[in-house]
């Protein structure tokens, strides 16, 4: 039986909330793994060390204040860090400023307040990363004769090594997304095959789903601020908070890193709001599991009626019958990509396909002066 433009655009339309919904509870899985794993102070850690090199540039400049009470303010559960921090013991952001005045106060034991003269005689040292000689070298070439300014060029320097760490970062979270992804289109049953199959056949239930999905987006869905990563009152396609970077440029850190790490707030505030959100996000994965009640998901272990042939979500039938397992194994996997794409992407999409399902976005009025 074929079908119209608005059946197929129905389709395509629930396809895509589904994967919203189910986006968020992989969302705020994955960020609940990187916390445990505490994949962002590993990273940062580990970025930090192949920058500096040298081991005794390494414990100079975690002796440094700025990054010492930095990161004990992060740890404040556990003793004040005494030397260079573990990799599970690190910060999971660093400011640059403080990373560039601390760099340039590590230099040289002998001067811990340099001025620009003393970094010319810090470049002689044989022991300075080459990194790092070249950065300064660099700066001092193009005509930087004070240490403000020497100390921005640092920064600077800082932030774009840790935006190929961000991106190192992001790759490895698309793996845990994935695999995420994969576990809960098996645990929940979220066949993409199986769904679209049904969709095609049953024209209420994907108008169901499509009314539904309009109706979550007029209604401004927001989603938790998740690592430190969102503000409350954001939609899902603001940011993908499985995403965020280990590290935050200078002043757009969230107060939980920012005042926290630089013991601008209370550790007790900071425990009070880690509490507040991990709750929200609990809401946001009973929302979205409670939103995707409607759709053919899920599982069964009851023996099936004679002249039943429906046992796409019966989990014994399925075991006794390798074509269909193979089906499943097809649709668990497009589930799990689509998932690995992030609640951000499934909004947006989301967003697009219900202006053309209502014929697109309203003309701007032209103003007359």
């Amino acid at each position: 039986m074929g079908l119209s433009f608005s059946g197929i655009l129905d389709i395509a339309i629930s396809l895509i909330f589904l994967y919203l919904l189910i986006s968020l509870v992989c969302t705020s899985l994955c960020e609940s793994i990187a916390t445990l794993l505490k994949l962002r102070s590993r990273s940062l850690s580990v970025g930090v060390a192949k920058i500096l090199e040298n081991p005794e540039l390494i414990d100079r400049f975690y002796a440094n204040g700025l990054v010492k009470g930095a990161i004990s303010a992060s740890q404040w559960k556990s003793a004040p860090v005494e030397g260079v921090p573990t990799k599970y013991g690190h910060s999971s952001y660093m400011d640059s400023r403080s990373f560039s005045m601390a760099l340039l106060a590590s230099l040289n034991p002998d001067k811990p307040v340099p001025g620009v003269a003393d970094i010319e005689e810090s470049l002689k040292s044989a022991n300075l990363p080459s990194a790092i000689k070249d950065v300064l070298s660099a700066a001092l070439t193009t005509g930087v004769k004070d240490m403000t300014a020497l100390r921005d060029e640092v920064a600077s320097w800082f932030d774009s090594a840790m935006d190929r760490l961000s991106g190192e970062y992001k790759r490895q979270l698309k793996w845990i997304s994935f695999g995420v992804g994969l576990f809960i289109a098996i645990l929940l049953n979220v066949d993409s095959v199986d769904v679209a199959t049904r969709l095609w056949k049953d024209q209420a239930l994907r108008q169901q789903l499509a009314s539904a999905a309009e109706t979550y987006v007029n209604g401004k869905q927001v989603s938790c601020p998740v690592g430190g990563g969102q503000k409350s009152g954001t939609t899902p396609a603001k940011k993908d908070a499985a995403s965020t970077p280990p590290k935050q440029d200078s002043g757009s850190q969230t107060p939980a890193a920012s005042d926290a790490e630089s013991g601008g707030t209370k550790p007790e505030d900071v425990g009070n709001q880690v509490v507040s959100e991990l709750n929200c996000q609990l809401r946001t994965m009973n929302d979205a599991l409670s939103a995707a009640r409607p759709f053919p998901i899920g599982w069964t272990t009851t023996t099936p009626v004679d002249g039943d042939k429906d046992t796409s979500r019966n989990f014994p039938a399925i075991l006794h019958d390798m074509p269909l397992m193979f089906s499943k194994i097809v649709g668990w996997l497009f589930t799990a990509v689509a998932l690995s794409l992030g609640a951000p992407f499934w909004f947006d999409t989301l967003s697009k396909f219900m202006n053309v399902r209502g014929a697109g976005k309203k003309p701007e009025k032209v103003q007359v002066n």
